[in-house]
């Protein structure tokens, strides 16, 4: 039967496992980037390999989720326990693509603030969404690891947040200045925008910045700048209060939850800014 045939439920489902695999495939290669780009290590070469007795991982070991369900969590060849967190990280960022697909793009755009009558604009939306969502998510898991966070690592984020809106400044539902600024149509509408975003981050960022641990400042301040730069500086507010609403009463009680301490605030900022995009209608009181 061709695709066209196929009932729309039909085609959802297709969609959302497709989703789900791309968002698996996604998953491990973050895992190659939490490991390899604090150490300052090429993200492609020398392919996947056992951190124990460095042979390469073969291809069908390294399937998302399932090569470590058939390994066992042990390296085929030496036997060296591989870490849960490589397949957990991939079925989070697998669920996350399949979530956010249905919701933006299956459900129309329900979520957003603003109708979107355009669908491949909402490929697009979810698109940019989901680097942005697996860009905080990759700088989690670094500052989790005790790493600085390198400035290398939300490089693309801040070019494609930067760039991508001056071609569709519809990825920014929400104008940053109000509806009488008329010059500010078509591309300077998205620079604006971007701008004002970004700036806000960085402000908000640096301010927040002196509530976190060292080494996770970087991380405050560079995960709020690209934040800002995707949703707008209305969300940066509103994801900043959310953040040091939760880090700050677990960094208080650091020493009754020592694991707790150990969560970096970017953690928060992750799940804060899923929050949001998945309510931003409701939050600012969309259709």
């Amino acid at each position: 039967m061709p695709p066209a045939a196929l009932p729309p439920q039909a085609l959802d489902w297709l969609t959302g496992v497709w989703l789900f695999a791309l968002g698996g495939a996604v998953g491990s290669f973050l895992n190659v980037v939490v490991y390899r780009l604090p150490l300052g290590m090429s993200l492609v070469q020398p392919g996947s390999r056992c951190p124990a007795c460095k042979h390469p991982i073969r291809w069908f070991h390294n399937v998302p989720i399932l090569g470590w369900l058939i390994l066992r969590g042990r390296c085929h060849d030496c036997g060296a326990e591989i870490s849960a967190r490589y397949p957990i990280v991939e079925a989070l960022t697998a669920g996350l693509f399949a979530l956010l697909g249905v919701v933006e793009c299956l459900g129309e755009g329900a979520n957003l603030p603003v109708p979107v009558e355009v669908p491949l604009l909402l490929y697009g939306i979810c698109a940019y969404h989901l680097l942005l969502l697996c860009t905080l998510l990759a700088a989690a898991m670094i500052e989790a690891d005790g790493q600085r966070l390198p400035l290398r690592l939300v490089v693309p984020a801040l070019l494609v947040g930067w760039s991508a809106p001056l071609v569709w400044p519809q990825l920014h539902p929400v104008p940053a200045l109000p509806a009488w600024w008329v010059f500010l149509d078509g591309w300077r509408s998205g620079l604006t925008d971007g701008a004002i975003g970004l700036a806000a981050g960085l402000l908000l960022g640096w301010l927040a910045a002196r509530w976190c641990a060292p080494r996770q400042k970087p991380g405050m301040i560079l995960g709020l700048a690209c934040a800002g730069l995707f949703l707008g500086w209305q969300a940066i507010v509103a994801l900043t209060l959310v953040t040091l609403a939760i880090h700050l009463p677990l960094s208080a009680v650091g020493r009754l939850l020592p694991r707790a301490r150990r969560i970096p605030a970017t953690a928060w900022l992750a799940l804060a800014t899923l929050g949001w995009i998945l309510c931003w209608s409701w939050l600012l009181g969309g259709p």
